[in-house]
């Protein structure tokens, strides 16, 4: 394998002790892995009224560790391979939505605004590599319809945009690379190429991070199937039937743990969930969450996620006298929402009194009573798993149909010997199927899989999970024992699978063309 060049703008920028300094002070908890070298579209900056984007350099980092010694990587600033008229990989890595880095609404979130000139005259010549890497998330091409701007808001059209300021900066589409984990991305974008005539598409390449991401972590995972099923079964007492980790409270979630309350379902699980003071808008209107997040002296956190502050909170909501002013506004929530609990069944859910029943029951524990810490990749704890019989899993997005997203929720799952469902995108099973990994059908009813409404959608889920909730647990370990040969097999899918392999060979083979 030849050398792959990697060219930076701000290569020595970071290592600069005062500017290490303000990266470590403000910016570090937007990288998972503390500083990288040289993010060309964050580090000049320092601006705290904006995001900072290039943080997610996952490319880089899985030929590092997944190629090598195949490969050498070699890191220059752009002006040592421009002199030389060499040719480099330029990365554009993201962080956040695609409003924070594509949107061309302002020139801070404009794509390629802050590649350097000489860089971009090198790009221009047809010596560069452009790689946009999307491949942390599963954002949609086109994510204009009604559910994926109810589920993650308003983003410009990916395909467009990129287009349309590669030919404004003269770039030569064909050496853009887009690293997207959105498993239906690659047919959308051949489609909309074909609709629009477009004769010199861009590369757009399937990584699916994430089934990687924690692949670091699983060699302490030696437990076999039959060393879970033993485990259940000498522990049957204390079993539960399903576990649902929620983290951070999307509306969606909520939902579904009103749900989870409504149906008497909460005791049969596992069940998380505090309430963080700053969702309570009514009552804690003070709260910054950018400024909790620039003052976590250097911890990567998510702002957004329960502290032990918030646990201790949650404990005296059932007295609170901010409780009404809370059911309130969850209520008025759940009015404005509107894509859950239109239907006769599930509407009961977002009445006043169930919201109140299950905000007396917070906190829901299950291993913390703090989340501010970045943990759900690298600190998580297995026996969670031995201690239910299957897993009800929130996906990161779950509304839109145009997507198709794996996170480290499901691979989870597979590591630990789980059958799952859950409120996850629309056709989910059937692309884990495309990737080789067998459903839980006739086990688990997945005709949820194929309904594109999500009222409906959740219907079907609840129907499902008091199906298997009402089942005694011995007999649940039965049903758990006979998915045996699925359960195994996609473990054994996701330790030798080929599919980050084959991912990485598309993106070399753009590279090599550029090979000098």
């Amino acid at each position: 394998m030849k050398n792959i060049r990697f060219g930076w703008d701000y290569l020595h920028y970071s290592k600069q002790t005062e500017i290490k300094k303000i990266i470590e002070k403000n910016f570090s908890g937007f990288s998972p892995d503390g500083i990288y070298p040289n993010d060309s579209d964050t580090l000049p900056l320092f601006d705290l009224e904006y995001q900072p984007t290039n943080a997610w350099h996952n490319i880089v980092n899985i030929l590092e560790h997944h190629h090598q010694p195949k490969m050498t990587l070699i890191h220059k600033d752009t002006t040592d391979f421009i002199k030389d008229n060499e040719s480099f990989v330029y990365i554009i890595a993201t962080n956040g939505g695609p409003e924070l880095w594509c949107g061309g609404d302002t020139e801070r979130n404009t794509l390629f605004h802050n590649i350097k000139e000489h860089t971009k005259e090198h790009i221009r010549k047809g010596k560069v590599v452009v790689t946009i890497d999307l491949s942390f998330e599963g954002f949609p091409i086109d994510g204009t319809d009604e559910m994926s701007v109810l589920d993650m808001g308003r983003h410009p059209h990916l395909a467009e945009t990129v287009h349309k300021r590669a030919e404004e900066e003269k770039f030569p589409i064909e050496n853009i690379v887009f690293l997207s984990a959105n498993h239906k991305d690659v047919e959308y974008y051949k489609e909309w190429c074909e609709e629009k005539n477009i004769k010199k598409p861009m590369n757009w390449i399937l990584l699916d991070w994430c089934e990687k991401a924690i692949s670091s972590d699983f060699k302490h995972l030696e437990d076999t199937f039959e060393d879970n099923f033993n485990y259940k079964k000498d522990n049957i007492d204390t079993i539960k039937h399903y576990l649902c980790l929620c983290r951070r409270l999307k509306t969606p979630r909520i939902f579904h743990h009103l749900g989870l309350n409504y149906f008497n379902l909460l005791d049969k699980g596992s069940v998380s969930c505090i309430l963080p003071k700053w969702e309570i808008r009514s009552v804690f209107k003070d709260i910054d969450r950018t400024k909790m997040e620039m003052n976590n002296a250097g911890e990567v956190t998510f702002s957004d996620c329960a502290t032990e502050d918030d646990t201790e909170f949650n404990k005296t909501l059932k007295d609170s006298v901010f409780l009404d002013d809370i059911v309130d506004e969850w209520w008025t929530k759940f009015n404005h929402f509107g894509a859950l609990g239109r239907r006769r069944y599930l509407f009961p859910l977002r009445r006043k009194k169930n919201i109140k029943s299950f905000l007396k029951k917070l906190p829901l524990l299950v291993d913390k009573t703090s989340f501010n810490t970045l943990d759900s990749f690298h600190h998580w704890d297995t026996k969670l798993y031995k201690d239910t019989m299957f897993s009800y899993v929130y996906e990161t997005w779950s509304m839109s149909t145009n997507m198709v997203f794996f996170s480290e929720k499901i691979y989870k799952c597979i590591l630990n010997y789980h059958p799952f469902l859950g409120m996850i995108n629309y056709q989910t099973i059937d692309f884990m199927k495309r990737n080789g990994y067998k459903s839980f059908s006739p086990w688990i009813d997945e005709t949820y899989d194929i309904i594109s409404d999500p009222d409906e959608r959740s219907e079907y889920l609840f129907k499902e999970l008091q199906s298997l909730c009402e089942m005694p647990i011995n007999k649940l370990l039965d049903w758990y024992g006979a998915q045996s040969d699925v359960l195994i097999h996609n473990r054994e899918v996701f330790m030798t699978n080929k599919h980050l392999e084959n991912s990485t060979k598309q993106f070399l083979k753009v590279w090599e063309k550029h090979y000098e």
